[in-house]
């Protein structure tokens, strides 16, 4: 598995990078093991961007219009749609009409796409066990918490 280079290890508290910088990095760590697996495991024609729109979808069974998966990911309209467009070539993924507005459509998951969805799971709770040994599975546990309070609950306006 990869690990941040040294300097970042043991740079100054006050030379380190940022948070954000610490996120984006641990992220490109996180993606550069799922593009190993992806490539091991029979799903080479998938990249970690595909994950947006396969994570939204998780949690949406009866399928979710190109809209909302735009906006639970984050991401454009058009590149929701690009990532779409290829897990249904591949058949990960299907459109379906939507039984709330005749002439609008859902994304859903086909089984195809449920077991990758299982598989990545799993992997990743594989590269978090590792994680856990190397620093310990407390801070990785406290880490998961912080930042599911930070991206979960929702925030404080003024």
């Amino acid at each position: 598995m990869s690990r941040p280079r040294s300097s970042v290890r043991r740079a100054d508290p006050a030379e380190r990078p940022l948070l954000g910088a610490l996120l984006r990095l641990a992220n490109q760590v996180m993606g550069q093991e799922l593009v190993r697996w992806l490539a091991a495991s029979g799903h080479a024609d998938l990249q970690p961007a595909h994950c947006a729109a396969i994570q939204a979808l998780w949690t949406r069974p009866e399928g979710a219009r190109l809209t909302d998966l735009a906006q639970t990911a984050r991401v454009t309209k058009q590149s929701m749609g690009a990532l779409v467009d290829h897990l249904c070539r591949a058949g990960y993924a299907e459109r379906v009409g939507d039984p709330d507005d005749r002439r609008a459509s859902r994304v859903r998951l086909t089984a195809r796409g449920r077991t990758l969805t299982k598989e990545v799971r799993a992997f990743v709770r594989g590269v978090e066990a590792d994680w856990a040994r190397r620093v310990g599975a407390r801070r990785i546990r406290d880490l998961q918490e912080t930042l599911a309070a930070i991206v979960l609950e929702p925030a404080e306006t003024p």
